[in-house]
């Protein structure tokens, strides 16, 4: 990811960039707000401010900052918007006095809407609105004159465009509706979705194609999918987020169509000049042009205006649940002591790799499984490779993807009729495939294994590798092929991806990485690197043997004082004594001007802070062990702001994510065909939603153990995360296969 210092223009809307801030993360201040923007133009990143400038914004989670930076880029978007938008439309109006109105006009807006619904006012296209047509006819000034409280006589206003008192009643109408449609008031109350979520509901239904073709879908069970949708309706303010993502998916697929609804006597309740009083002689008049502009202009924008919140908050809790499981994915720990036989199932071929404990691909191949057996040169092949781990174990990395089942029950025969050396310990378990074949197309995996290797293996290697180290190898995986979250394919592809990655780096920031063993695909991950300067890490490392310090990247190419600072705190250097890779000349060789180790190099404190820790260890008379071991406890009365903020990193106590145990190894596998209501099973949350959760609990199906499981009384339980080992209980096996199950307490 390449950082790039937003350029300031001239600010020249109505509201500070921090009140825009302000709007979308209400925690925080305006002292506050105005801080982070600080930051924001500084190039500093999300990670960087949420670990180490807690001071600034009141220690808010990551999505939060993240979410402030959205807006602040989406603010300073707004404001070149309506800066083009006054040079594009003040050129085609004429009068001075009409320049300063439409002018202020485009400085109040607060949203990109309000740009388009103002410019269109003025377009000179082919298309002329009634009401630009009924302000050609010179009609807005007695609009506002009745609005003012005064009498129109209508006679009055009979002209060449306007030949009957109807032509003259009808354009007046649309030219005063339009007018109330424009005022300030009116905008704010169609903005405020704390009121429009009380007045608005949402209906779903088939779509005509879906009707069309219902037979054929309810054949497909597509019907059956979305049966909880169909022809159902929802307060506004009642939703949830994961029945919007639900709609919104099923409106992609064709099946459903989603609307807002308000009503107009609702619509009508809420409008600001439902109560305002007018010339008694026009008050009939004036009450036909309301409801012409609350029907044609006020209902149809806070409809739009809902749906678009609904939608963004959907999407908003899709990317948060997103992290989260993410996160939970990033801090598995791997299997690292065992040779590993990774297998990727298809239908009738398996494509399978061989790799070392460390993830060296010793060998790729292929071969065909046929029902629930491995071909005649696919068991010799296995023997083969187990036969050559000099005596270390083997696991079985098995993808979670097509044909999986039988794949397992393929192994676990072959374990249990002990056909491997009886020195070694054989045993499988199941690996998520998601976005494995998509990398193996990848520049990186071409660049990893040469133009010649076979496509087909190379996911295979991925999956193995996900076993050994998760972070190193998920990190290569595109965010939104991960499959962790919820209908995260129905949100926009390029917000999606481009919110995922900041996510995925977020995470891999906070998790940390160590300097002289990072990979380039992990280090571009770290806040304040690309790919670019990851190369270059890299490189250097290669030339000069590994990194004595911290202080010791200052000396890559394209590691400036900017990019320093927001790299250095997630990146770790050992002690040089300790490290044991690369020949001893060359592992301790470093230039002139490289700066020596120091023991906060292998801890989260930043270089920034290394003096204040320095303070800390002597105030408290302790060593770094004594406290990230937890040797001592420690009185903060006397350490100031800075020495506690250190002391906090030092305990891991801000934003260190909890590592998890590996997945559980297996030498038999479930018998689907025998599964039965009642049974129980230690299973594995695969994925994490608002409406529960996946269980894998070995049978080729996973269950979902619905959130209604997780609740006692009127009390909401914690959901368990990814990667959790959890105790379940068969509630139903569907016909087509589908396993409800009910969490064991």
């Amino acid at each position: 990811m390449k950082r790039q210092r937003l350029v300031d223009k001239e600010w020249i809307l109505q509201f500070p960039i921090e009140y825009f801030i302000h709007k979308e993360v209400h925690e925080l201040n305006s002292t506050q707000a105005q801080r982070l923007v600080s930051l924001f133009k500084n190039g500093c990143e999300t990670a960087y401010i949420a670990r180490y400038r807690g001071d600034v914004h009141g220690y808010l989670a990551p999505e939060k900052i993240r979410k402030a930076m959205e807006a602040y880029v989406d603010a300073k978007n707004l404001n070149n918007k309506v800066s083009s938008a006054i040079s594009t439309v003040t050129a085609k109006v004429a009068g001075a006095q009409e320049k300063i109105i439409v002018t202020e006009r485009f400085k109040r807006c607060e949203e990109f809407d309000e740009v388009t619904d103002i410019s269109k006012e003025y377009s000179t296209g082919t298309r002329k609105t009634k009401a630009n047509i009924a302000r050609a006819l010179g009609l807005e000034p007695p609009a506002q004159s009745i609005l003012d409280g005064n009498f129109v006589d209508f006679k009055s206003l009979l002209s060449n465009g306007l030949k009957t008192v109807k032509d003259v009643e009808e354009h007046l109408k649309i030219c005063l509706a339009d007018l109330i449609n424009r005022d300030e008031e009116v905008r704010k109350v169609s903005a405020n979705i704390d009121i429009l979520k009380k007045e608005c509901r949402v209906s779903a239904k088939l779509s005509r194609e879906a009707e069309k073709n219902r037979k054929d879908l309810e054949k497909r069970g597509i019907i059956e999918k979305y049966k909880n949708f169909i022809g159902e309706k929802w307060n506004a303010e009642d939703i949830r987020d994961h029945t919007v993502s639900a709609l919104n998916k099923g409106f992609d697929e064709g099946i459903i169509t989603w609307k807002i609804e308000c009503e107009f006597n609702d619509a009508k309740y809420i409008h600001p000049f439902s109560r305002k009083s007018v010339y008694f002689g026009m008050k009939n008049f004036y009450q036909e042009a309301l409801a012409y502009s609350i029907k044609n202009y006020f209902i149809p924008r806070i409809e739009r205006k809902m749906a678009n919140h609904l939608k963004d908050k959907a999407k908003d809790r899709s990317i948060v649940l997103f992290g989260e499981n993410v996160d939970q994915l990033l801090s598995q720990e791997g299997i690292r002591d065992k040779f590993v036989i990774a297998l990727d199932p298809g239908r009738s071929k398996i494509k399978t790799a061989f790799l070392k404990p460390t993830g060296e691909v010793v060998d790729m191949s292929s071969f065909s499984i046929y029902g629930t057996r491995f071909d005649g040169g696919g068991v010799d092949l296995l023997k083969k490779w187990s036969q050559q781990t000099e005596r270390k174990d083997i696991v079985f990395a098995i993808g979670n993807g097509t044909n999986t089942y039988n794949t397992q029950i393929a192994v676990s025969d072959m374990i249990n009729s002990n056909v491997f050396p009886k020195e070694i310990n054989v045993s499988y378990c199941i690996v998520p495939e998601h976005g494995a074949s998509k990398y193996s197309c990848t520049p990186s995996a071409i660049e990893e294994f040469g133009e010649n290797a076979e496509i087909t293996e190379i996911s295979a290697v991925s999956i193995g590798r996900r076993l050994i180290d998760p972070m190193s190898e998920y990190v290569k995986i595109e965010p939104q092929h991960l499959g962790k979250g919820q209908y995260q394919l129905s949100v926009d592809p390029k917000k999606l991806n481009e919110s995922l990655l900041n996510v995925v780096r977020d995470r891999v920031s906070f998790n940390g990485v160590d300097l002289n063993t990072a990979s380039k695909n992990l280090l571009q991950r770290i806040n304040g690197l690309n790919e670019k300067t990851a190369k270059e890490i890299v490189q250097y490392r290669e030339q000069n043997g590994r990194f004595r310090s911290r202080a010791e990247l200052k000396e890559v190419k394209g590691i400036g004082a900017l990019t320093f600072q927001q790299c250095a705190g997630f990146l770790t250097v050992s002690r040089p004594d300790d490290a044991e890779d690369g020949p001893p000349k060359k592992k301790f060789k470093k230039s002139s001007t490289s700066k020596e180790w120091n023991p906060f190099d292998e801890t989260i404190v930043h270089p920034d802070d290394y003096r204040t820790g320095e303070s800390l260890l002597g105030k408290l008379n302790v060593s770094i062990e004594d406290i990230t071991g937890r040797i001592k406890s420690f009185s903060i009365s006397r350490l100031t702001a800075e020495e506690a903020k250190v002391l906090n990193l030092l305990q891991n106590l801000t934003l260190k994510t909890k590592m998890k145990p590996p997945p559980p190894l297996r030498t038999k596998v479930g018998q689907i065909r025998d599964l039965a209501e009642g049974q129980r099973f230690t299973g594995t949350v695969s994925n994490k939603t608002d409406f529960g959760v996946f269980i894998d609990i070995g049978v080729g199906q996973d269950g979902l153990a619905h959130i209604s499981h997780f609740k006692d009384g009127h009390y909401s339980l914690m959901l368990p995360s990814v990667n959790d080992s959890v105790e379940v209980v068969i509630d139903k096996i569907r016909e087509d296969g589908k396993i409800s199950l009910s969490p064991v307490y």
